[in-house]
C-alpha cells in the first residue's frame, strides 16, 4: 500500500507521478493521447492508483511484467484491462514505500537486493534534515564522515579506513552522482543535495562493478530527472544563528520546463549559502573566522529522440571558499586558535556527462560520457614548519597547497530485460587522469623556500560483468567479476633554494576482482544472503619531502618508501532483509574483511605528506537498521558495532599500542523518530527528532601522532507546517549544545606540537521555509 500525493494534473503528468512515487517502470509513446485530467491522492495500492488515473480516458494499461507497464490506446470494443485484481482497499495506516534502487547498476526493488544497502528518498532527507554526506551518520550505518571542513572530507565505511588526511592514495569510497564517477585521490566534492530523488549507500569492496576506488564501498546521489510532462519549480531559504558564533542564510530554487510536445525537458537548479564560522583566530585577530560559502548550478536536460531511446545531458557546477580552517587549540579555549595567518581552502568543482539509454528488445543499453574539472586548494600556516624549509635567512610563514584534477571517464553496460530465472549485466570502462599538485613554501619576507610541481597521469580501463540464476523460487546465485588494468605516469620538480631533486616513473597493477553472492528467500517477507566480494586500488610513487631525504629500499625498509604498492581487500558478508508487514523493515549484516598491504596518507616529521603501506589489517563488525511506521509516526534507527585493527603493522612504522585502523570508530549509533498530523487539505503538522553518536577513534597509527577523538552525541529536532505547496521549519541541530572533539587535526606543520581539535558546530536554531508551484 502506498500514501500517495497526486494532485489533480494531465493524465500522462499523473502517470509520471505514480511512477515516481510508486518505483514502477511507466511508458507511453510520446503521440499518445490520454483524455482529460486526473488524481490519485490517499492510500492505495499501485494498481488501484493506476485505474483510478485511466478511468475513461481511452487508455489501458498493460503489464509487462512486475515492474514494467506500457501504456496504449484502448481499441473498440473495449478489452478488459490486463492488471492484476485490484486488492480491496486496507484500513487507513501508515505503510513504508517500495523503492527501486540503482547502485547495482540495474532497476531492483530494494526489498530484494542482496547487499548491505540503504537508499534514502527525498522525504527521508528533508524530515531527517540531511543536506549532505556529513550528515549521513546519523541515518545509515557504517558511515563515518572526517570534519576537517567543507568541501575537505574524506568518507569511510565500515571502519575501512586508510586514515582521515588525504594525500595521493585514491578514495575508498566510490563517490558517484547519478552515472558520473566524481572522485579519484581527493576530497568528497560536497555537493549540496538539492532536487536530489535519493541517496544510496552500497557497502563492501565493488570492484566488480565500480573498480578501484571503490574498496570500501559507494555513495550513489541520484538527482531528479527532467520531466517532459509536467512545468514545475521550487523555491527555498534558511537562515540560523549559532551560538556564539556567526550567522548563516541561504536559498536555493528548481525549475523544470518541458519541450518539444512532451518529448523533451530541461532542469535548472541553483543554491547559495553563507555559513557563519565559530572558531576564534586570535593570531590573526579575527573572530567567528571559518566563515564558508558556497555557490552551485546543476543543469540538465532529457530528449526522447524515440520512444525507446533517451539522450540525457547535465552540467554540474559547485565553488567552496572558507576563508580559516575550524579547528581549535583547546590550551586557547574550546572554540580559539592563534595562528598568525589565515588558512582559507577552495575547493571548485565542474563536470559533464552524456548518457544514452535504448531500451532494445532483449536489452536496456546504457552510455556515459563524462569530463570533470576538480581544483583543490589550501593554505597552512606554517610557522611551526622547520626552518630548513624556508628561504635562506628567513623564518617559515605559510604552505599553499594545490590540487587539480582533470578527467575522462566512459562506461558502457547492456543489461538483460524481462523475468527470467537469468539476469545479467555487461560493460566496459574507460577513464583518463591528469592530476597537477603543487606545494610551496613561503617565507615571511615573501621568498620561497620548498617547492614542488608534480604530475601525474592516470588510465584505467577495465572489462565487467555479473548473471544472477534462480534456482527454483527460492535460490538465487550471482557471479561478477571485472579484468582490469590502470597505469599511472609520475613526473616530480623539488626545488629548495639552489639543490633540486627531478623523478620520473611509471608504475601499473592488472588483475581480476571477482564477487559472489548466494540469496536465499526463506519467506516473501524474509531474504537471506551471503557474499564474498574483492576491492583494489593502484600503487603509486612518493616524490615530496627535503632534498637529501632517502626513500627507503625495500621490504622492513623505514617509511616512506619511493613507491608504494596497490592494496586488496576480500570482504565476506552474511545478512538478512526482513519486511514482516507493510509498516516495519529491518537489515542486519555481519561482516569480516581481510585488507593486505594497507596504502595510507601520512605526514613526515616537517609536516610534508607522503604515502605509505602500512600493514595488513582487518575489520569485522555487525551493523543494523530498522524502519518502523503506525499511524502517524514513523521511526528508524541504526547501529555499527566494528573491531578495525591493523593486525601486522610494516616493520618501518612504529604504530601505538593498539594498532586500531585510524579515525573510525568502534561504536556508532542513530536513531530518528517522526510525528506527523494531517490538517486541512494537503497540509500537516510534523515533529522530528534525530540523535547520532559516534564513538571513540585515533586519528593516525602514528605513535607519536594519534591523538584520540570522537565519543559525541549530536540531537536535532525540527518541528514543520505545510500547508498546499507552502512548508515552514523551525529546527536545531545540536539542541544539547556539545562541544566534543570531532576531528582531532587541522594543520600538518603543528600536529606534533600543539594539540588541535575540531569542537562541534555550538548550538544552530534556523528557519526555512520551502514552496513549490
Amino acid at each position: 500500500m502506498l500514501q500517495l500525493q497526486i494532485p489533480l494534473q494531465p493524465r500522462k503528468a499523473a502517470l509520471l507521478a505514480l511512477a515516481r512515487q510508486s518505483g514502477l517502470s511507466i511508458g507511453f509513446p510520446a503521440s499518445l493521447q490520454c483524455a482529460g485530467r486526473a488524481s490519485a491522492i490517499g492510500l492505495m495500492t499501485a494498481t488501484q492508483a493506476l485505474e483510478r488515473i485511466l478511468r475513461d480516458s481511452g487508455c489501458r494499461a498493460v503489464r509487462l511484467d512486475s515492474r514494467t507497464i506500457a501504456i496504449e490506446a484502448e481499441q473498440a470494443p473495449r478489452p478488459a484491462p490486463r492488471l492484476p485484481p485490484a486488492e480491496p482497499p486496507a484500513p487507513p495506516s501508515a505503510a513504508l514505500a517500495e523503492l527501486v534502487v540503482t547502485a547495482t547498476k540495474r532497476e531492483v526493488d530494494l526489498r530484494s537486493v542482496p547487499y548491505a544497502l540503504t537508499a534514502l528518498t527525498a522525504d527521508d532527507l528533508e524530515r531527517d534534515g540531511v543536506r549532505g554526506s556529513g550528515d549521513l551518520p546519523a541515518v545509515a550505518a557504517g558511515v563515518t564522515v572526517t570534519n576537517l571542513g567543507p568541501g575537505r572530507d574524506k568518507l569511510l565505511l565500515r571502519g575501512l579506513s586508510d586514515g582521515p588526511l588525504t594525500g595521493h592514495t585514491q578514495s575508498t569510497v566510490g563517490i558517484y552522482l547519478d552515472e558520473l564517477r566524481l572522485t579519484y585521490n581527493a576530497p568528497d566534492p560536497d555537493l549540496k543535495w538539492v532536487d536530489v530523488a535519493r541517496v544510496e549507500v552500497l557497502r563492501g569492496p565493488q570492484g566488480s562493478l565500480y573498480g578501484s576506488g571503490s574498496i570500501g564501498g559507494v555513495l550513489h546521489v541520484v538527482t531528479r530527472a527532467p520531466d517532459p510532462l509536467m512545468r514545475d519549480g521550487r523555491v527555498a531559504g534558511f537562515a540560523e544563528t549559532t551560538r556564539d558564533g556567526g550567522v548563516s542564510y541561504g536559498g536555493e530554487g528548481m525549475v523544470n520546463q518541458p519541450l518539444a510536445e512532451g518529448r523533451g525537458a530541461v532542469r535548472l537548479v541553483g543554491w547559495w549559502e553563507s555559513v557563519g564560522g565559530y572558531v576564534d583566530n586570535r593570531g590573526a585577530g579575527r573572530t567567528d573566522a571559518d566563515r564558508t560559502r558556497r555557490h552551485g548550478l546543476r543543469a540538465s536536460a532529457l530528449w526522447e529522440a524515440q520512444p525507446d531511446l533517451t539522450l540525457t545531458a547535465s552540467v554540474v557546477q559547485q565553488s567552496i571558499n572558507s576563508a580559516d580552517t575550524h579547528y581549535a587549540q583547546p590550551g586557547l579555549g574550546t572554540f580559539a586558535r592563534s595562528t598568525p595567518n589565515p588558512e582559507p581552502h577552495d575547493n571548485d568543482f565542474l563536470a559533464a556527462d552524456l548518457t544514452l539509454r535504448w531500451a532494445a528488445r532483449l536489452a536496456d543499453v546504457t552510455v556515459t560520457t563524462g569530463v570533470l574539472e576538480h581544483d583543490v586548494a589550501s593554505r597552512y600556516d606554517a610557522s611551526l614548519a622547520p626552518a630548513a624549509l624556508a628561504p635562506g635567512g628567513d623564518a617559515p610563514a605559510i604552505y599553499d597547497d594545490d590540487n587539480d584534477i582533470k578527467g575522462l571517464v566512459n562506461e558502457a553496460r547492456v543489461t538483460s530485460r524481462g523475468q527470467g530465472p537469468l539476469q545479467w549485466l555487461a560493460g566496459a570502462f574507460a577513464a583518463f587522469g591528469q592530476q597537477d599538485l603543487s606545494g610551496t613554501l613561503f617565507g615571511a619576507k615573501g621568498g620561497i623556500g620548498y617547492d614542488e610541481t608534480r604530475r601525474d597521469r592516470l588510465l584505467e580501463t577495465a572489462l565487467f560483468g555479473e548473471a544472477s540464476y534462480a534456482l527454483g523460487r527460492r535460490l538465487t546465485l550471482t557471479a561478477g567479476g571485472r579484468l582490469f588494468s590502470s597505469s599511472v605516469r609520475t613526473r616530480s620538480h623539488v626545488r629548495l633554494g639552489t639543490a633540486s631533486r627531478d623523478f620520473d616513473g611509471k608504475t601499473s597493477d592488472s588483475g581480476f576482482a571477482p564477487k559472489l553472492v548466494a540469496a536465499y528467500a526463506a519467506a516473501p517477507s524474509l531474504g537471506l544472503y551471503v557474499q564474498a566480494a574483492e576491492g583494489y586500488r593502484s600503487g603509486g610513487f612518493n616524490t615530496s619531502g627535503p632534498i637529501g631525504q632517502a626513500f627507503g629500499a625495500g621490504a622492513g625498509a623505514a617509511q616512506p618508501l619511493r613507491r608504494y604498492v596497490g592494496d586488496e581487500l576480500w570482504s565476506y558478508e552474511a545478512g538478512l532483509r526482513w519486511q514482516p508487514s507493510p509498516n516495519w523493515r529491518m537489515r542486519a549484516a555481519v561482516f569480516h574483511a581481510s585488507w593486505r598491504d594497507i596504502q595510507a596518507d601520512l605526514l613526515l616529521p616537517s609536516g610534508l605528506p607522503f604515502t605509505g603501506n602500512i600493514g595488513d589489517g582487518r575489520s569485522s563488525g555487525a551493523e543494523l537498521e530498522t524502519a518502523y511506521a503506525r499511524g502517524q509516526w514513523t521511526f528508524s534507527a541504526n547501529l555499527t558495532a566494528q573491531e578495525p585493527e591493523l593486525n601486522r603493522p610494516d616493520p618501518g612504522f612504529a604504530p601505538r599500542g593498539d594498532a586500531g585502523l585510524p579515525g573510525v570508530p568502534k561504536l556508532a549509533f542513530g536513531v530518528a523518530g517522526a510525528y506527523r498530523r494531517p490538517l486541512a487539505g494537503r497540509g500537516y503538522l510534523e515533529a522530528t527528532a534525530r540523535y547520532a553518536y559516534v564513538g571513540r577513534s585515533h586519528l593516525t597509527i602514528d605513535a607519536q601522532t594519534a591523538p584520540a577523538m570522537g565519543g559525541y552525541g549530536d540531537l536535532r529536532l525540527g518541528l514543520a507546517l505545510a500547508a498546499g505547496d507552502l512548508r515552514v521549519e523551525l529546527y536545531g541541530e545540536n539542541v544539547a549544545d556539545s562541544r566534543d572533539d570531532t576531528f582531532a587535526y587541522g594543520n600538518p606543520f603543528s600536529l606534533r606540537k600543539v594539540p588541535q581539535t575540531t569542537p562541534q558546530r555550538p548550538r544552530t536554531i534556523g528557519l526555512s521555509v520551502s514552496r513549490s508551484f
